[in-house]
C-alpha cells in the first residue's frame, strides 16, 4: 500500500491505499472542485461549513446517481425479458 500526499482546503493529507496515487489524486482533485464550487456559491467562511456542504453536495450527488442506476438496472431487466420471451 503506497502513500499518497494530498492537499485538500490547504490541509496536506498523506492517503494510504491500494488504488494508486493517480486514483488518490483525481479524489482529491474533485472533492477540490465540489468544495469550491460551495465557496463560490455559499457564504460560509467556515473551513468545517465549507467542507460539510461540499460533502452534502457529494452524497447528494451519489444518491441521485445511486438512483438512476436502479431504475437502468430495472428497466434493462424488463428489456431482456422482453428479448427472451421473443426469442422463444
Amino acid at each position: 500500500m503506497k502513500a499518497v500526499e494530498v492537499n485538500i482546503l490547504e490541509q496536506k493529507l498523506l492517503v494510504k491505499s491500494e488504488d494508486g496515487e493517480e486514483h488518490v489524486k483525481k479524489i482529491a482533485d474533485y472533492l477540490n472542485s465540489k468544495i469550491e464550487e460551495v465557496k463560490q456559491k455559499s457564504k460560509a467562511v467556515s473551513t468545517l461549513n465549507v467542507a460539510l456542504l461540499a460533502a452534502m453536495n457529494i452524497a447528494d450527488d451519489y444518491l441521485e446517481t445511486k438512483e438512476k442506476l436502479i431504475k437502468l438496472e430495472g428497466r434493462s431487466k424488463k428489456l431482456s425479458e422482453l428479448i427472451d420471451r421473443r426469442v422463444d
